[in-house]
């Protein structure tokens, strides 16, 4: 997600708490097995930008995760 930062000066810290829950949320869904491109939709973005919210590779390593555990 978009850092939560101002114009004119430090972030809100309500934003930034916001963020980082919307982005653990996110990571628990992809854990779960539900598509990028679903999570997008719901919340009403393009899916790159899910993509793009998160560290190269890093969707990708939670669904590893999750197959190596089943």
């Amino acid at each position: 997600m978009a850092k939560a930062k101002s114009k004119n000066g430090p972030a809100d810290p309500i934003a930034v708490e916001l963020a980082a829950i919307k982005q653990l949320l996110i990571v628990s869904l992809i854990r779960d097995g539900v598509k990028q491109r679903h999570i997008a939709g719901a919340l009403g973005v393009h899916e790159s930008q899910i993509s793009r919210s998160l560290p190269k590779g890093f969707a990708a390593a939670v669904k590893d995760d999750r197959d190596d555990t089943k």
